[in-house]
């Protein structure tokens, strides 16, 4: 009897541990999109080496059709913690960010935020933010 009870117990664990874990949600409102051109590539980044190495892959990311003025994208079941974001509007459509002779970017760009950097991208500590429960955020894009 106390075999099948233990038995049994044993069996429930797995389903009940899945039911108490947390999945948020993270919608990621990208404002200022200055025309229907191109695609909007956005990045989902768990942690500082995801932010800094371009070799790291995401937690999340997606390419959007561009429409002038808000695009929205919506991140499920993510683990609660902290994340970053970074968004492009590739307008020409190259799978890159333009950039002038100096290094400027000359397409539409934005961070989690709106952290803007001196003289190069923010820094993870001004682009980082916390996701638990389910979370909003808009990041204008700057042009």
């Amino acid at each position: 009897m106390k075999r099948r009870l233990f038995g049994t117990l044993w069996s429930l664990l797995p389903p009940l541990l899945a039911s108490t874990a947390t999945a948020d949600t993270l919608t990621v409102n990208i404002a200022r999109v200055p025309s229907d051109d191109g695609k909007i590539m956005v990045a989902v980044l768990g942690s500082e080496q995801q932010f800094t190495d371009d070799s790291a892959p995401p937690v999340a990311a997606t390419i959007l059709a561009a429409k002038s003025g808000t695009v929205t994208y919506v991140v499920h079941d993510l683990t609660p913690g902290e994340y970053g974001v970074r968004v492009m509007h590739d307008q020409n459509e190259n799978q890159k960010m333009d950039s002038n002779f100096v290094g400027m970017p000359k397409e539409p760009w934005g961070f989690s935020n709106n952290a803007l950097g001196s003289f190069g991208p923010p820094s993870w500590q001004d682009v980082k933010f916390s996701v638990s429960g389910d979370t909003d955020i808009t990041i204008n894009l700057n042009h």
